[in-house]
């Protein structure tokens, strides 16, 4: 009952995505909190024992593929990326209205199109056995997790369009 209020708390206006949200964020938080304490014990290793941990930076290009690409459906989602909205006072609704569906629709079919290619990639790494190079973790399925978020992203993306198309346009009094 708990989780569900606090869920609910921050992501109350968007239906079951607000489950897809809050894993994601814990995921990302969670690989955060790691990075963070691997990074913490790389410094403590290398100052004061002289020693530090072997695959650092490995790991630390892992963390931040999945911090970023668990975040991008996010963004998404709550429309928290950068938006120039300059001549959005001046434009008729109907115009606006037009132009977010067009920019979506085009956006997702580019997300679904780079999805793809990265699909392409991740299963070529995987034929090959592609590897980092210290610690021998396979490449392939966090390449496959960024096509993954990237397919999710661009579904966001279309439903947003259409969601946008579906809803009422409001009439200034």
């Amino acid at each position: 009952m708990w989780l569900s209020a606090m869920v609910n708390k921050y992501h109350e206006e968007f239906g079951l995505a607000k489950w897809l949200a809050f894993v994601l964020e814990v995921v990302s938080s969670l690989v955060l909190l790691a990075l963070m304490i691997l990074t913490c014990s790389d410094v403590v290793g290398r100052y004061v024992f002289n020693n530090s941990i072997n695959g650092t930076t490995e790991l630390t290009e892992l963390a931040l593929c999945i911090i970023v690409f668990c975040q991008l459906p996010i963004v998404t989602l709550t429309s928290a990326h950068v938006v120039v909205d300059i001549l959005d006072r001046v434009l008729p609704e109907m115009f606006m209205k037009i132009s977010g569906l067009a920019i979506n629709l085009v956006i997702a079919a580019g997300f679904f199109f780079v999805a793809e290619r990265v699909w392409f990639q991740a299963s070529r790494s995987l034929r090959r056995g592609v590897m980092t190079e210290f610690l021998h973790i396979p490449v392939a399925y966090f390449i496959q997790f960024i096509s993954i978020m990237m397919f999710v992203t661009a579904a966001i993306l279309m439903l947003k369009a259409f969601y946008a198309v579906m809803s009422k346009v409001e009439v200034a009094e």
